[in-house]
């Protein structure tokens, strides 16, 4: 037979009488609460098998599956937006003014203009080459651009290859365009022959 904790045994004596008075309220309140709930058998029994919690399934398998192909279809729509947007903003080319240039013994037949741009944040004026029956180039060759002085050649504008009859690649010069001018050479890897096809 259970029989209530008798609070004068569990404190005993040697407790000031404020304290007394607190510690047997507490009592009082724990007694009349009386004992806490029996513990489940999962709890009772430690030496139960342990079987692990199932994951909780957020959605289900369908609508999962249309969840991620519609993040797809909106990540793919986000990058042919945003290539198409630069691919039209590199379209455009406000020019300041442009020169003709003309093909030399080693291209006769090729022909080119060259525009520029207002100079950009880093110094360089933007430059759009429209050349025109260049010579197919070998596997081991490109193209390259230099600004000139009096016919001497001072700063590369940049290396491209040709991609046919018409080709129209995007440079850059380090300097203004008032006298000077420009060449294009046909440079070969290992070669250190410079044909000039192209010049102002």
């Amino acid at each position: 037979m259970n029989r209530e904790p008798d609070f004068r045994e569990l404190v005993g004596d040697d407790v000031e009488a404020e304290e007394r008075e607190r510690l047997e309220r507490v009592h009082e309140l724990l007694v009349a609460a009386g004992p806490p709930p029996e513990l489940p058998p999962s709890l009772a029994d430690p030496d139960a098998e342990y079987s692990e919690p199932q994951p909780y399934e957020f959605l289900p398998r369908r609508r999962a599956g249309a969840m991620l192909a519609l993040a797809a279809a909106i990540a793919l729509i986000a990058f042919l937006g945003g290539f198409v947007a630069g691919h039209r903003n590199g379209a455009q080319f406000n020019s300041l003014g442009s020169a003709a240039m003309h093909g030399t013994k080693a291209a006769p037949s090729a022909s080119a203009t060259i525009s520029w741009e207002e100079r950009d944040a880093s110094g360089n004026w933007p430059l759009k080459l429209v050349a025109r029956n260049l010579p197919a180039l070998p596997r081991n060759a490109h193209y390259e651009m230099y600004l000139t002085r009096e016919g001497k050649r001072i700063a590369s504008c940049g290396s491209f290859a040709s991609g046919g009859r018409t080709v129209t690649v995007r440079l850059n010069a380090p300097y203004t365009t008032g006298r000077l001018g420009w060449v294009v050479t046909r440079e070969v890897r290992g070669s250190p022959a410079q044909a000039v096809v192209l010049t102002t």
